[in-house]
């Protein structure tokens, strides 16, 4: 998943700047899950009034162009679904974000004079495992989707 604009190192002259960078990865991968969850429920819901409404209008004797229009537009929403797999990016942003949530709640549950070294190497390794862990889970879904055949050559 690509971010949308160039986020640069605003974080790096914060007064803690491993924090202020966990909680702008968090604030990514937040948008990422609304977004993604958002697209879910537009394709999921899209695809079944567009199926609903092809079955109504074939047993109405619609116009074979209007069943057609609305059996097209089921297609169209279950290629988005399948094209985008909006339900397996929500689940991965989601993941995503509470580890990062709560890697920050248990930093910021020590008193600032226990964040230590080793509390921010706790929390640097959060992060670094979040990006790791979604980078994984998102290659792995693209990866069960498969490649379009190519198509042949002609006689």
């Amino acid at each position: 998943m690509r971010r949308r604009t160039a986020v640069g190192q605003a974080w790096a002259s914060q007064p803690d700047p491993l924090l202020a960078l966990a909680r702008q990865e968090l604030e990514f991968y937040a948008g990422a899950c609304d977004r993604a969850r958002w697209l879910h429920y537009t394709t999921e819901l899209g695809a079944l009034a567009a199926t609903s409404a092809t079955v109504v209008a074939a047993g109405l004797h619609a116009p074979a162009w209007l069943t057609a229009l609305i059996a097209g537009s089921a297609v169209f929403f279950t290629g988005m679904r399948q094209l985008f797999s909006p339900g397996s990016r929500w689940v991965l942003a989601a993941q995503a974000r509470e580890g990062l949530r709560r890697a920050i709640d248990r930093y910021l549950l020590l008193p600032q004079t226990d964040r230590d070294t080793e509390a921010r190497a706790a929390l640097h390794r959060a992060i670094d495992e979040v990006g790791t862990s979604e980078l994984r889970g998102w290659t792995e879904v693209q990866g069960q989707r498969g490649e379009p055949p190519l198509p042949t050559g002609g006689a």
